[in-house]
């Protein structure tokens, strides 16, 4: 078989000769056949003893060659396959007629016919003509028997034509499969080979998802980290503040800017988290009209440089407590009414909440630039805005309303829009919101704390000092008495619970040394109790589901995120303080 693999070696440079339309596919293959046949039968025309041979097979080579030149013109393979075949059975027909009908040596070229149709188009076309020469030969046969045809001369001069005939066949039969097989293993190798480039990009992908998640996860650290200093200071400064109008307004820019950093790096994590699948609703009972007046009161200082009309209307019917995830439904309002006070300059923002047979809808009516028609099915894709200059005429990343979007179906709602452009627009969400019972403890929420006056011993573990020091500040505020220790990472504050007492520790999840979660697995294996049973509230600004999952399994008491509300802080700490 060295020929054979000379032949499949020295192919590809055959090939690349070939017209630009015969290089690909089956099209070689298609185009050698031809020639192939053209020579055979300009043959027959020289050696063939039967009259009319030399015009027959003359004409059925100039017809296959104008079939080559029309498929390099464009003319379909398939059709030229079929035409071709056609006039084959013709020439095949008349020669076998005239020769002797099924005596015929000729009768051996009806053998190949299908072949072409079968390989080059389909199993059905190579049946259709398999069929069409049983017919044919079913024809000559009947017409034997009736004496049509006359019987077959023998000769010398037979001789060359019929060897010939019985050679090209037998070759043929032989030739065809092996080219056609040849086809099947170049078109499996090439299928393996994209298959592997598939897996190694698959591959590729996952890695290159993970590193993104990895780098996501790591710069929202490093970024919510500071931001909880920020707005920890930022909030002790206001409350410090209050009789001292110029202060309090630049704390409150202050305050807004921080904000708006915060939502850019929460709208990315939360797509990143939305992506594959980690953003998890967590319902809580509330009251419903403080959430929505405090989502209205975010953006008042803002409209008190605007010559806007901002108004809050909500429905007297409205229930009092409802249960559904208060941060991702606050969220989506603020989400709202930026976008609605961003694109406004003029008129009016309304923001509505009224009540349903469905449920909630709250609603957000601006007369700001609307919507084009042709623009209002990207709205909701993400890194998307309606015009391509909006970016940079007013801002935004393109991924609030593609999170708001996601988070409403994960409520259980919907999210839409009416907007016309020039005139203004009305986004609208829907929730199946129901009256639910108010929660226990709700009286105690807005009291002073009970613990106040009491002397707690307080550790602080945080490997950045600006934490620790916001961390004292707050806890010192709220328990003036109280002693506030400082560790840098997880085994100095296992060296300090040996060494003293103390009521509660606050733990940083990524610290150097020891981290977070082995300092509280460490401590709930102590074998002192004052030590294995301390409350431990994990303070972290990693937000990945895993990492918080794996934190809380370590032993924490409780877990906070940061940036966190001091109010709320300190009520969890004396729930903890006196369980």
């Amino acid at each position: 078989m060295n020929w054979l693999a000379s032949l499949r070696q020295g192919a590809p440079r055959l090939v690349s000769h070939l017209p630009a339309r015969y290089q690909d596919g089956k099209m070689p293959y298609f185009f050698f056949f031809m020639c192939i046949t053209i020579v055979v039968l300009l043959i027959f025309v020289a050696i063939s003893p039967y009259p009319f041979a030399s015009v027959i097979f003359g004409s059925l080579a100039a017809c296959l060659l104008l079939l080559l030149w029309l498929v390099n013109k464009g003319f379909s393979l398939n059709g030229a396959v079929h035409v071709g075949t056609g006039l084959g059975a013709l020439v095949l027909f008349y020669g076998a007629w005239v020769s002797g009908g099924v005596y015929s040596p000729r009768l051996g070229w009806m053998l190949i016919l299908p072949l072409t149709p079968f390989y080059v188009i389909n199993r059905r076309a190579g049946f259709f003509w398999m069929s069409v020469v049983l017919v044919l030969q079913v024809v000559m046969a009947v017409s034997n028997h009736l004496g049509w045809i006359q019987a077959f001369e023998t000769g010398i001069k037979h001789v060359p034509s019929s060897y010939l005939t019985y050679t090209f066949v037998t070759c043929v039969l032989m030739v065809v499969p092996l080219i056609y097989d040849h086809m099947y293993r170049e078109a499996l190798e090439k299928s393996r080979n994209h298959q592997q480039e598939l897996e190694a990009k698959r591959e590729e992908l996952e890695h290159t998802a993970a590193m993104r998640e990895h780098f996501i996860a790591t710069v929202s650290h490093e970024l919510r980290t500071p931001m909880n200093a920020i707005l920890g200071f930022n909030a002790l400064l206001l409350s410090r503040v209050q009789d001292k109008p110029e202060a309090l307004k630049v704390l409150n820019h202050t305050r807004q800017s921080a904000d708006h950093l915060m939502t850019v790096i929460n709208d990315i994590l939360d797509y990143s988290q939305l992506q594959t699948g980690q953003l998890v609703i967590q319902p809580e009972t509330f009251e419903l009209r403080p959430l929505a007046e405090r989502a209205f009161e975010m953006f008042k200082p803002r409209v008190d440089s605007m010559n806007l009309s901002y108004r809050l209307v909500q429905d007297d019917n409205l229930p009092v407590w409802v249960t559904t995830d208060r941060h991702r439904l606050m969220q989506v309002l603020v989400n709202l009414l930026g976008n609605a006070l961003k694109f406004t300059h003029q008129g009016s923002v309304v923001l509505g909440v009224h009540w349903t047979d469905a449920g909630v809808e709250f609603s957000v009516q601006d007369t700001g630039i609307g919507i084009a028609k042709e623009q209002q099915d990207q709205i909701f894709r993400r890194f998307t805005q309606a015009e391509k200059d909006t970016q940079t005429i007013y801002g935004g990343n393109g991924l609030g309303l593609a999170i708001s979007q996601k988070v409403a179906q994960l409520l259980g709602g919907n999210i839409g829009f009416e907007s016309v452009a020039g005139q203004g627009s009305r986004f609208w969400l829907r929730l199946p919101l129901l009256p639910a019972a108010a929660p226990a403890q709700t009286l105690e929420q807005h009291q002073p704390l009970h613990s106040a006056g009491r002397a707690w011993t307080f550790l602080v573990a945080d490997d950045h000092p600006l934490n620790r020091l916001l961390l004292k500040q707050v806890l010192q505020n709220a328990w003036p008495l109280s002693i506030v220790l400082e560790a840098v990472d997880g085994q100095k504050t296992l060296e300090l619970l040996r060494e003293q007492a103390v009521d509660m520790v606050f733990m940083d999840m990524v610290m150097p040394v020891m981290d977070g979660i082995d300092a509280t697995l460490l401590i709930r294996q102590e074998p002192e109790a004052r030590i294995r049973q301390v409350p431990v509230l994990g303070l972290t600004a990693n937000v990945n589901p895993v990492d918080l999952g794996r934190f809380k399994a370590a032993g924490l008491s409780d877990l906070m995120l940061k940036p966190f509300e001091p109010e709320q802080f300190c009520r969890r700490i004396e729930l903890l303080l006196l369980a």
